[in-house]
């Protein structure tokens, strides 16, 4: 039951900085990355180790390609149907 717990948030994790990438919230977008530096780097202070920071970087790294897949998909989107409105008005 945990796992599923873990997995559920993580997808709600992604799935939120996926959406303000293709919403193009910048801010909102830097909000979880900020949250879960400041979040592992707590745990590794409190811990007294370096092992939570290194997994910590590698999850912040991944949230934030997520949000830039979401943003770059949401340009490519806009410039197509820019691209189709020219088409029409050419017509």
């Amino acid at each position: 039951m945990k796992s599923l717990i873990v997995l559920v948030i993580t997808f709600a994790i992604l799935a939120t900085q996926f959406y303000w990438g293709v919403r193009k919230k910048k801010i909102l977008g830097a909000i979880i990355p900020l949250a879960m530096t400041a979040l592992f780097i707590t745990i590794s202070f409190l811990g007294k180790t370096t092992a939570y920071a290194i997994t910590g970087i590698i999850c912040v790294v991944a949230i934030i390609i997520v949000w830039f897949i979401g943003y770059y998909k949401s340009v490519k989107y806009e410039k197509s149907e820019i691209d189709k409105m020219k088409v029409k008005d050419i017509q």
